[in-house]
Parts: structure tokens; C-alpha cells; sequence
């Protein structure tokens, strides 16, 4: 205990001196307001990597400090708090909560495993398992997803339990593919992590406006690779554990849990009606713009953007009884409680944090050494170092400030060079999703490490090679979306 204590007030002293050091360091050679600003961020960036505080928290005390110091006045300040990005995470949020309570996502898990397919043998249930987290996740938390997974995943492995070598890295494989699929369908869509959000509302601030379909269509095609190569990664090293059961047995055992889920509830219909009115009308301008009708997809954008569509729906939720002698609706005034409003600040403060690195000139600076070293000829070298230190740096850093720290000298860094922000800004959010090595990476390698079935270094080992070759191809689909 006392060592937990020592180490916080170091991080505390930490936080203070090395930006100390910093603004005295560049004093003179930096304009005053990006000096102060870099000593804010590395202030919040020391403090996030120790998470002795809620990272929200945090954010906000960087954006008073600019206040406090001058470099900002109280209105520009949160204007990230203002961006209708906020509401379109909420709004996720919430439809996220309502089909994890009455328990719609479990219903579907079950449902889709009972088929013949997936219940055959051990490593088609792992396929059925990673599958079915994989696309919960591109629209639920991936923290609820793995949490929802994995006593799903325990009941397989209980059934095969041996007190092998062979049986502890299967199972150690087994656990690691449900947590890592659940990160990789967070990347899938724009909903599903609030990752993907940062880095919107960053290109929102900038006048891009990136639609649902453009956005998967990047991310899907590198969520899916990094998906299959992870399963026969699996395949590869467990083979040897992926072997005979009995067939009936499992199939057993997935009926078993999906009869104990009992007759569909009004409350499950309502969500799952409302979720797809949702989906429908995020989707909506996409399909109108590929039958040709530009002006009446701008029309849709303009009247019911994607953050009124998951305020619209989720308020629906609030307002639809599934009981009417006493008008319970399927979402209550508790359940507002619920949501993860840590994250929603964060983001707020981010983006908050995001524009004062470009007001200050921070980013100017920072861009412009980049830019220095590097020219349109040598261009792909930055983005493959960018990739890779986004990439290190979400494995001791959360996903949601990584992006943030990035992606502001992205972007100028990109439009000095005169080069489209899109693709690189995509990649860059992708790549801050690829948190595989260690448990405190992101929640999904925590929730599985919890276990005691996952060796810390049977997580770095397989965690390192999903990250390299998911570094690969988002590199490869950059390039592809710059030339395409």
C-alpha cells in the first residue's frame, strides 16, 4: 500500500517537474503561448500514463491551467464541449446501454452460436465467439462486449479442461481472441469507440464531414484482416488444443445458456426496432449519394445529422412504455447514471485541449519540425513513423488521449505539406485502437488478464506481432485511400 502511494505522489512530482524542465528548456527559442501549452500537455500526458485521477479530470485541469497562465480566455476555453460530436457519443452511448440491459446482446450471441456452424468444434466456436464480439463491439462499448463474451468463452474452456502445457496456452489464445476482437470491431464503425469520435470531431473543427459508410469503408476492410490473421495466429500456435470434443457436448452447453434466456421481451423488440431506425439513418445519405442524389444526401446531413439521429433514437427510449398500466419505458432516468461520462468529458476536453495546440502555435511548431525533415518525396516514411509511434504510444497511454495528442499536429503537419488530412487522420485513429501488449493497454486486455488464465508474456508476445501486422496493413490502406 505504501508503494502505491510513493509512486503516486512521484507521479504527482513528475507532472510538475518535467514540465518545468520543459518551458525552461525551449524559453527563447519557442513562442511563450506554445511553450506553455507543450508544458500543459506533457503535464496531462504524465498524469494520464499514471490514470491516478480520471483521465477526464485531468483534461479539464490542462484547459484551466491555460486559462489560469493566460495563453486562453474562458470561452474558447471548452468550446470542445460545444462540438455535436458530444451528442453523437452520448447517444451511442445510450443505445449501447439499452441493448446490453434487456439483454438484446446476449440474446443474439446465443442465437448465432446454437447454429451447426459455429458449434462443430472448438475452434469454430472460437471463430463464433471472436465473429459475434466483433460486431457487437462496432456498436457496443468493447468493455461490455468482452464482459459480456467471456463467461461465454469460460463455459467452452471449463468444458475442455486439461492440466496440459498445450491446454494453458490454448486457453490463454482462446481469451485473448475475445479481447482483442472486441477492439478491433470497436474500429469498425463510427459508434464503436470513442476513439473514432476524437478524431471526427477534430476533422469536423477542420470543415470535413466523413459519412458512416466512408468511415467503414476504410476501417472495416483493416478490422477484418487484422481479424483473420489473429485467428490463425490461434490456429497456428493452438493447434494442437484445436481439436475433438464432443460436438454434442458443446452444442449442449450454447442451447442450455440460450433456453435460459426465456421468450423475447417487449423491451428487446423496442430496442432492437429503435437501434435499426438508428442504423437506417446514419447510414441513409451514403446510400441516397450512391444512386446519384448528391443534393438530397446533402439535405439529410444538413436536417438530421448523425447526432441527431442518436439523440433522436435514444430519447425514444425515455419516452416508449413497455408497461402501460405504469408507462415504464425501456430506458429510465437511473440509467443516465450508467453512462461512462468520464469518457464523454474526456473527449470534450480533448478536443478542447486539440484546439489549443493550434491556437497556441504548438502545432505549428511541432509540424513544422516534422515538415522539415520530411518532403512530398519522402512522405511515406512519415507515415509509417507516425503509425508506429501512435501505435507505441496507446499501449501506456488510453486510445481516446493518444488521439488527442496526435492528431492536431497531424493535421497541420499535413496541410503545410498540402497533402489531403482524411486518410492520415483515419490511420491515425485506426492505429490508436491498437492496444494489444499489456493489460493496462485498454479494458478488454484487463478484463481477460483478470483471469489468471492469460501469462503477462503470452499477452506482449501476441500483442507485439497482432500490432506489427496491423501496422502493416493500416499503412497499406493509407496508401491505397491517398492514390484511390
Amino acid at each position: 500500500m505504501r508503494k502505491s502511494i510513493d509512486t503516486k505522489f512521484a507521479y504527482i512530482f513528475l507532472s510538475i517537474l518535467i514540465p518545468s524542465i520543459s518551458f525552461f528548456l525551449f524559453e527563447g527559442r519557442v513562442e511563450y503561448e506554445a511553450n506553455l501549452t507543450l508544458s500543459i500537455i506533457i503535464f496531462c500526458l504524465i498524469l494520464w500514463v499514471s490514470e491516478i485521477a480520471p483521465l477526464s479530470m485531468i483534461a479539464i485541469l490542462g484547459i484551466i491551467l491555460s486559462v489560469l497562465f493566460g495563453i486562453n480566455d474562458i470561452k474558447d476555453a471548452f468550446s470542445g464541449f460545444s462540438n455535436p460530436v458530444i451528442l453523437l457519443m452520448i447517444g451511442s452511448f445510450l443505445l449501447a446501454l439499452a441493448i446490453n440491459k434487456h439483454g438484446l446482446d446476449r440474446r443474439i450471441s446465443m442465437y448465432v452460436l446454437s447454429f451447426r456452424l459455429f458449434s462443430r468444434s472448438v475452434f469454430s466456436v472460437l471463430v463464433g465467439l471472436a465473429v459475434l464480439t466483433f460486431i457487437l463491439s462496432m456498436w457496443l462499448s468493447n468493455t461490455a462486449t468482452t464482459a459480456m463474451m467471456l463467461p461465454i468463452a469460460l463455459g467452452v474452456l471449463k468444458l475442455l479442461r486439461q492440466d496440459t502445457e498445450d491446454f494453458k496456452l490454448f486457453s490463454a489464445l482462446f481469451l485473448l481472441t475475445i479481447a482483442y476482437s472486441a477492439s478491433l470491431g470497436g474500429i469498425g464503425t463510427v459508434v464503436g469507440s470513442p476513439t473514432n469520435l476524437v478524431g471526427l470531431g477534430f476533422l469536423s473543427q477542420e470543415g470535413v464531414h466523413i459519412t458512416f459508410l466512408k468511415w467503414s469503408a476504410f476501417t472495416l476492410p483493416i478490422a477484418l484482416l487484422s481479424l483473420f490473421f489473429l485467428l490463425l495466429y490461434v490456429w497456428l500456435k493452438g493447434g494442437r488444443m484445436v481439436h475433438h470434443v464432443e460436438k454434442d457436448a458443446l452444442l449442449q452447453t450454447i442451447l442450455k445458456e440460450r433456453g435460459s434466456l426465456g421468450k423475447l421481451s417487449k423491451e428487446e423488440v423496442v430496442v432492437g426496432v429503435v437501434f435499426l431506425l438508428a442504423v437506417f439513418l446514419w447510414v441513409l445519405p451514403s446510400l441516397v449519394l450512391i444512386f446519384g442524389h448528391e443534393s438530397f444526401s446533402k439535405s439529410i446531413v444538413k436536417y438530421i445529422p448523425e447526432s441527431s439521429v442518436a439523440i433522436l433514437c435514444s430519447s425514444l427510449l425515455f419516452l416508449i412504455p413497455t408497461n402501460m398500466k405504469n408507462f415504464k419505458p425501456v430506458l429510465e432516468l437511473e440509467d443516465l447514471k450508467s453512462i461512462d461520462w468520464d469518457t464523454v468529458l474526456l473527449f470534450a476536453g480533448g478536443l478542447s485541449l486539440g484546439k489549443l495546440v493550434e491556437k497556441s502555435g504548438l502545432a505549428k511548431v511541432i509540424g513544422d519540425t516534422f515538415t522539415g525533415m520530411f518532403n512530398q518525396e519522402s512522405i511515406l516514411l512519415f507515415f509509417l513513423l507516425l503509425i508506429v509511434l501512435v501505435i507505441v504510444a496507446t499501449e501506456v497511454i488510453s486510445n481516446t488521449a493518444t488521439a488527442i495528442t496526435f492528431i492536431p499536429v497531424v493535421i497541420y503537419s499535413l496541410k503545410s505539406l498540402n497533402l489531403d488530412i482524411v486518410p492520415p487522420v483515419m490511420a491515425v485513429i485506426v492505429a490508436a485502437s491498437f492496444a494489444f501488449v499489456l493489460p493496462v493497454s485498454t479494458p478488454p486486455n484487463a478484463i481477460v488478464y483478470g483471469t489468471k488464465m492469460v501469462p503477462i508474456r503470452t499477452m506482449i508476445k501476441t500483442g507485439i506481432i497482432l500490432d506489427i501486422v496491423g501496422g502493416v496493413i493500416i499503412f497499406i490502406f493509407l496508401n491505397l485511400f491517398r492514390s484511390g
